[in-house]
């Protein structure tokens, strides 16, 4: 905790998922100043992102961030995709629809602040780092399964960005191009396709629709199946939600037990809305993924738990201003 308000360092954060936005403002402790706030993304009638209509949500919370008493040292902008954290530039946002949009250099532009931009991923493991479950952690991975499914490296005590900024893509490893179903990057049968929110949805729908889940079968009448609505099934015991659940789990186990085969890294934090519909979720991966690991010392020594925080990404786009600006160090 900071003793004095007047001397603190903050920031505010964003996080644009898919169909969300959420906004704090927080300070160098890791502290939020005020309870997180969310809005729904807006799209246009081709179906991306509006970023005008993204800039008129932003901008009262700009002016709340600048009467707090201290330092606003910028904004930290988490966006759901590929993101170029030296330029702003949103290469690729495929849950967004954007392609080469200079989002960061629009908002920097809008509100006069310094912006600092990348891609959720990225963030969260910022935000772990700095204040949650993997601080003094030199090797981890952290998995995000949500709207999408992916994640990011953090490699002998820093952040692995790969040869240009997009390392941890693991949810567009291929799982079967033939009989799998389009993904938002323009490919056919990537992981995140069937583990996914809208894939497990997807799942769902089609045992409604075919009758072999009596209980989404009920709910289809009304309105399409969500997400939630199998995570509900499953708890209620309907087999058929058990089943999909049970496959999501194992696919990602797979997934990322690959990854720890190929890294040796002993710690993976996982987040995302999928990881917290059902209390043991990200306990059953811990568990499951072990039959895909290929030493006995990884299957000792692997932790898999869930992220310190509600939305790391959002703790994470504040704490990458301190980093980037030389007030926390890794």
């Amino acid at each position: 905790m900071q003793n004095n308000p007047d001397s603190q360092d903050f920031a505010l954060a964003i996080d644009i998922g898919g169909t969300k936005a959420a906004f704090s403002v927080i300070n160098s402790a890791g502290d939020l100043l005020f309870p997180v706030e969310k809005h729904f993304v807006p799209f246009d009638a081709e179906g991306k992102a509006d970023p005008d209509g993204l800039l008129e949500i932003i901008a009262p919370y700009v002016q709340r961030a600048r009467q707090f008493s201290g330092d606003l040292r910028g904004i930290g902008l988490s966006l759901c995709g590929n993101i170029d954290a030296k330029t702003g530039m949103a290469v690729l946002v495929s849950n967004l629809h954007w392609r080469y949009l200079p989002f960061g250099q629009m908002v920097q532009q809008a509100f006069n602040l310094p912006v600092f931009a990348a891609t959720d991923v990225r963030m969260a493991v910022l935000g772990e780092v700095a204040w949650g479950a993997a601080k003094g952690v030199r090797d981890f991975a952290w998995a995000t399964v949500g709207t999408g499914y992916g994640g990011y490296l953090f490699l002998d005590g820093k952040l692995y960005d790969g040869s240009h900024g997009f390392a941890g893509n693991f949810g567009h490893t291929t799982l079967d191009e033939v009989n799998g179903y389009p993904c938002g990057c323009g490919r056919n049968g990537c992981f995140e396709t069937f583990v996914a929110g809208p894939g497990i949805a997807r799942a769902g729908q089609k045992a409604a629709d075919s009758g072999d889940s009596s209980y989404l079968k009920s709910i289809v009448v009304e309105r399409p199946i969500s997400t939630f609505d199998v995570f509900q099934g499953e708890a209620n015991g309907d087999p058929v939600c058990k089943q999909i659940i049970s496959d999501v789990i194992r696919l990602i186990s797979i997934n990322l037990g690959g990854l720890v085969n190929i890294l040796d890294i002993s710690l993976i934090i996982m987040g995302g809305g999928v990881t917290h519909a059902a209390p043991d979720f990200v306990t059953r991966v811990n568990s499951r993924i072990r039959d895909f690991l290929m030493t006995e010392e990884a299957a000792r020594d692997l932790r898999v738990i869930k992220e310190s925080f509600g939305n790391s990404s959002l703790i994470g786009a504040a704490a990458d201003v301190f980093f980037r600006q030389n007030i926390l160090s890794f």
